[in-house]
């Protein structure tokens, strides 16, 4: 038999998460107070695990007896699958409870480890390779708007609450649905409404923003180098003739007898003959010797 028609509304399932924040809270709060009898070092080091140990504590507590929590036996609802017909099994409870309290720290966690291996990669193409660095990016940033999204569509009508309770298909039913209030359901929607108009600006702004600083980045590599290539313009248009070219020299060369010649051109002189093209004195490539920061 299907409880579909008995699903609890968004006013049951709020106070139902805003019960169990409050006892977990109270929860870590004893956690925290028993950690510190570990000494201040090992509680600075490790208080910011209590609220997440009370977390999955609380809720895996109640889970893993097929018991309410406080908050759902507070409103009066309990956890169904994704058919209305039957209790979640204890595994996919248990995944939820891990989705939701420690799923945006697993979520950056995957992205940070894709993102060493794709750097350190040397068998990725670097184009490839910067594609799939922006698409990480992406996806880290993306996060909190898909949180949001969601969240959007839970006030306009949906029954997840939790992005944990959406993945996992478990839904809450109300027990006694026959005597469920006659909430007004409108100022959800228009919160709802609000909270999708708010993304709405803010992915915009932030998608303008990123243009902008990419245009500018792009705009400034550009000019850095037009600047060098400029410069090098004028270093070579300022230097001596090499006597070989009769251009500026490039890349300017010593010989053994004082001479100055293009890399180029006294390279391809000496594979003909082992002489200085000027006095004549016996010359080898290994005796000629590049100019570097030569003005």
């Amino acid at each position: 038999m299907s409880l579909f028609h008995g699903r609890a509304r968004q006013p049951e399932i709020i106070r139902t998460v805003q019960k169990d924040l409050r006892f977990s809270d109270e929860l870590g709060s004893d956690f925290s107070d028993i950690l510190r009898l570990a000494g201040s070092r090992n509680w600075i080091r490790y208080n910011h695990l209590c609220k997440l140990l009370a977390e999955i504590a609380y809720h895996g507590f109640a889970s893993l007896n097929h018991l309410q929590t406080l908050g759902e036996e507070y409103t009066g609802i309990i956890q169904v699958d994704s058919k209305f017909i039957s209790l979640p099994s204890k595994l996919l409870q248990l995944t939820s409870i891990i989705l939701e309290f420690g799923g945006d720290l697993l979520y950056l966690k995957i992205l940070n480890q894709f993102e060493n291996n794709i750097s350190q990669n040397e068998e990725i193409l670097p184009e490839a390779k910067e594609k799939l660095l922006k698409f990480i990016s992406f996806m880290r940033a993306a996060a909190p708007y898909i949180k949001g999204l969601h969240k959007s569509l839970f006030y306009l009508g949906s029954t997840k609450y939790q992005l944990s309770k959406r993945l996992t298909g478990i839904n809450y039913v109300l027990i006694r649905h026959w005597i469920q209030p006659g909430y007004s359901l409108y100022g959800y929607k228009v919160l709802g409404i609000v909270t999708v108009l708010q993304l709405f600006v803010s992915s915009t702004f932030n998608i303008y923003e990123a243009v902008t600083k990419a245009k500018a980045k792009q705009e400034m590599i550009q000019k850095k180098t037009f600047s060098r290539d400029r410069d090098t313009t004028s270093e070579s248009s300022n230097a001596s003739p090499c006597s070989l070219c009769l251009e500026p020299r490039q890349d300017t060369s010593l010989t053994t007898c004082g001479h100055l010649f293009c890399w180029d051109c006294i390279i391809d002189w000496l594979d003909e003959r082992e002489e200085c093209p000027i006095c004549r004195e016996k010359l080898k490539k290994s005796n000629v010797v590049q100019l570097q920061n030569y003005i």
